[in-house]
């Protein structure tokens, strides 16, 4: 990269490239704060100018159970299925 001293592997669909700011760790666990510098996707990976997250078939770490999870298919509407609980 450009931008910082980190490889990006080109078989990834979606690739963010950022600069480190701050380490945090306390009693409750660790984490890295950074600066996304570019996102850089794929074409086939994005419809009518947004990410298409389905397409990406990405998955998440869990922690806790120290298992890896898909991602995928969405479960509401933001800003809207949560007003009704008000």
């Amino acid at each position: 990269s450009d931008l910082v001293d980190a490889p990006v592997i080109n078989e990834f669909p979606i690739a963010m490239e950022c600069e480190f700011i701050e380490y945090q760790s306390d009693e409750t666990g660790i984490g890295v704060i950074g600066k996304v510098l570019r996102t850089s996707v794929e074409e086939a990976n994005m419809k009518d100018g947004k990410v298409d997250i389905d397409s990406l078939e990405a998955i998440a770490f869990d922690p806790y159970t120290h298992g890896y999870y898909k991602v995928g298919g969405r479960v509401g509407e933001a800003f809207k299925d949560g007003a009704r609980l008000k």
